[in-house]
């Protein structure tokens, strides 16, 4: 990527931080993630937090998409709603990558924290809007971690 193509997308993201910053609320998550992380042992804060983002999704559902390209600006649309980000949906032969971009950050404190957290929330999500536009609950989605520009990335894939 050439860098008047990266000061864009950091101008971008920047732009997406400071409008998501809501005081008291920002910080009431963030408590309220590292709680979860800190007080489950291992694998089970993770775990209780996509549960979470699952009943998210659930009480939001997305309307039918019938292309990847209606589903991708409908999970857009509702992400706007929210002030939480865009994602990218990238098909491929056996899966779907989901770059996640402009998520809101930590308003302080520990941000490796923050992102497991929000990266669990949206795991739930995800699988959720994706399991009701028909995809199977055996094919997991998983986060892949962020990519060199922060962004989150996310895989629904089917190893079979």
């Amino acid at each position: 990527m050439n860098t008047l193509m990266q000061d864009a997308n950091a101008q971008q993201l920047a732009y997406h931080q400071r409008r998501q910053r809501v005081p008291g609320w920002q910080d009431l998550v963030q408590v309220l993630l590292s709680g979860v992380l800190e007080s489950a042992e291992g694998e089970d804060g993770r775990q209780f937090l996509r549960l979470m983002g699952g009943n998210l999704a659930t009480r939001h559902p997305l309307p039918a998409c019938r292309t990847v390209g209606e589903l991708e600006d409908a999970l857009n649309r509702l992400l706007a709603d929210f002030d939480w980000g865009e994602v990218r949906l990238e098909p491929g032969e056996r899966d779907l990558a989901l770059t996640h971009l402009a998520w809101p950050q930590a308003p302080q404190g520990d941000r490796a924290q923050w992102q497991a957290g929000f990266s669990a929330l949206l795991e739930g999500a995800y699988a959720v809007w994706l399991q009701a536009q028909g995809g199977q609950p055996q094919v997991p989605l998983r986060s892949e971690g962020t990519d060199a520009q922060g962004a989150l990335r996310f895989r629904y894939h089917n190893g079979r």
